[in-house]
């Protein structure tokens, strides 16, 4: 597995890096590959443009794309943080962004495109990069948000990376950023995007959403958001949320404790999903879950299928097997992924993984500019060569309709 530089990675350093815009990592173990003479596409499915206080305190140029009313509302009044019980907890590096990704001309990590570009797609070859811009779950229509204010800042925030960072490299691609708790003016926003001729609105690739609905994310209420990402052919995806919030078994003190516990969204997300019966009611709608890991899947659809089988009368409604629907609906991608120090233990784990069949849907990505970033070529040292051009950019191609640049990617 990947070696970060300690003195750039971890949450607490303060050393700088003496290059800005060089490599992220320093040294990488032998993988256990022969070269082949092949180049593997590579498509970057987790990039985050600015960091989210930037939203939320000045908006970097985000809030004047707010209407004049909602300006003056941000100014005077201020953006919701999320609304969470605590308040969201300080980090030793703010927000978990590395310091060699702030640009050299100043600003914040993530927050200039080309500099972005320069650091991530150029460096590593990559095809395309997926934008996931955090600031929007601040903006969900709820949480002490006026309902207008919120669909407005989503507005402003799709608007914005459009102008911003579509607009200044073609490899960047945009996720479409929802009040999704707030259906009728969700769906409005994604036609918005893809009902009409938009600038950039081809590249505008998924829907964005936060793992800490109101309700369950199966739930009928998001129904209308599911029917028009399937009409439009969109994958509905999830990211994981930070920030002081109540876990199963209370708040956690830590930093490094919640980091651990990212796995616990996917297990209540993806039984909503398959036991509300949304599969059967839109039998193409995709589920990403990024930066929610993958080696939890297996395990999980063992225990659903158990449950199924003991307490079937209950969903009586499924058509097929739990597991069926997490194997055919869900995607994952790599990062954060497991780093045993005895590598065959993760190996045997991915093997276990791809022989269920969720292991065809797994995606790489980077978490750039955060201090966890992996690059492309950390991934599982037993993946064939065919299998890691798959994770590396052909599922996320096939999926998103984004196409591989030719001769670009990872030399294996």
């Amino acid at each position: 597995m990947i070696t970060i530089d300690s003195s750039l990675s971890r949450p607490g350093a303060s050393a700088r890096p003496p290059v800005p815009g060089g490599p992220l990592t320093a040294t990488l173990p032998d993988l256990g590959t022969a070269e082949t003479g092949r180049t593997l596409g590579i498509i970057d499915c987790d990039v985050h443009p600015l960091k989210i206080r930037e939203h939320q305190q000045r908006g970097a140029g985000v809030l004047s794309y707010l209407p004049q009313r909602w300006q003056r509302h941000a100014a005077e009044v201020g953006v919701a943080r999320g609304g969470w019980a605590g308040g969201d907890r300080p980090r030793p590096r703010e927000y978990g962004q590395r310091w060699d990704t702030e640009p050299p001309g100043g600003g914040a990590p993530g927050s200039d495109p080309l500099f972005a570009a320069e650091q991530l797609l150029d460096n590593y070859q990559i095809s395309a990069g997926l934008l996931n811009d955090l600031g929007a779950f601040s903006s969900a229509g709820m949480k002490g948000q006026p309902t207008g204010f919120s669909a407005a800042y989503c507005r402003a925030l799709n608007e914005h990376r459009c102008d911003n960072w579509l607009a200044r490299d073609p490899r960047w691609y945009a996720s479409i950023n929802l009040p999704y708790e707030l259906p009728e003016l969700a769906v409005r926003e994604i036609e918005f995007w893809k009902e009409q001729d938009r600038p950039y609105g081809d590249r505008m690739k998924q829907i964005m959403l936060a793992p800490d609905n109101l309700r369950p994310p199966g739930h009928p209420s998001y129904w209308p958001i599911y029917e028009a990402c399937e009409h439009y052919g969109l994958p509905v995806t999830f990211h994981v949320m930070t920030g002081n919030r109540v876990t199963p078994s209370g708040s956690p003190s830590y930093y490094y404790e919640e980091h651990c516990d990212y796995a616990a969204f996917n297990f209540p997300m993806v039984a909503s999903f398959i036991f509300e019966g949304v599969f059967d009611r839109f039998p193409n709608l995709a589920i990403v879950l990024v930066e929610l890991g993958w080696s939890w899947a297996l395990p999980l659809s063992w225990r659903l299928d158990a449950a199924a089988r003991t307490m079937g009368g209950e969903v009586a409604h499924l058509a097929k097997a739990p597991s069926e629907y997490l194997r055919d609906h869900f995607y994952f991608t790599t990062q954060p992924m497991e780093e045993p120090e005895d590598h065959a233990h993760l190996d045997e784990l991915y093997d276990a993984f791809l022989a269920s069949g969720l292991g065809e849907k797994l995606m790489y990505s980077s978490d750039y500019p955060h201090w966890d970033f992996d690059e492309p070529a950390a991934l599982p040292r037993n993946l064939s060569v065919e299998r890691r051009a798959a994770v590396l950019g052909g599922v996320a191609g096939e999926l998103y309709g984004i196409p591989l640049l030719p001769g670009r990617g990872l030399a294996v």
